[in-house]
């Protein structure tokens, strides 16, 4: 397991095992609808899938799927995809598979995944926003692994999401991405085809990856 999942899942386990299936439990604050906002914009990039015979109900690769709160958004609003979650935190998928055996979740770090087939979409809510005492270019290395990573094993899209560096304060434990810089090297190492959303009401943005042009 590489070292920054490794602290990211010991940082995310606990918080689960003090707040459970919460937002908070999740560390990110106590507004559960802060959270359902991250789970509609990961969820965004599935619109206009194309419906075809072959791919008429699409799959999903949730990384750092937690407690499965994404999937358990996505059957409240009536949406149908084949789902798969993986977190390094162990205590989150145990209790994911056991409140949603509808979905396949894996305990491993998705850089160490090899996975039997590829998936329409991968997102990814919330690990590269958190840091916690590493050091930015570590972080940076991390980041781009994990976003290659992902393109990678995706047929259509990628989403997922950053702090933003256009902010009047910081903090040391977040991870901050100038969004331009970003999306510079998305363009450069993986596709031409993309774009940002920086214009929800949090400090962060999401930017999606698409195999081909919509």
């Amino acid at each position: 397991m590489q070292k920054i999942s490794q602290k990211l899942g010991e940082h995310y386990s606990e918080t689960f095992k003090q707040f459970g299936s919460t937002s908070e439990g999740v560390d990110w604050g106590s507004d559960e609808a802060k959270l359902h906002l991250r789970y509609r914009k990961m969820l965004a990039v599935m619109d206009n899938h194309p419906s075809t015979p072959v791919r008429a109900r699409p799959s999903l690769l949730d990384v750092g799927c937690g407690f499965g709160g994404l999937l358990q958004y996505a059957n409240n609003m009536g949406l149908d995809f084949d789902y798969t979650g993986i977190d390094v935190a162990q205590n989150m998928i145990d209790w994911a598979a056991s409140a949603h055996p509808e979905g396949r979740f894996f305990c491993q770090d998705f850089l160490d995944f090899e996975p039997e087939k590829n998936f329409d979409y991968v997102v990814c809510n919330g690990i590269l926003t958190q840091k916690l005492d590493t050091p930015g270019r570590e972080m940076d290395d991390y980041a781009q692994k994990l976003i290659r990573g992902m393109f990678e094993v995706c047929r259509s899209g990628v989403a997922f999401n950053a702090m933003t560096t256009r902010v009047n304060f910081f903090s040391d434990n977040l991870y901050y991405r100038d969004p331009l810089g970003l999306a510079a090297w998305c363009i450069a190492e993986l596709t031409p085809h993309f774009r940002i959303d920086h214009a929800y009401p949090l400090y962060e943005y999401t930017i999606y990856l698409l195999k081909e042009p919509r």
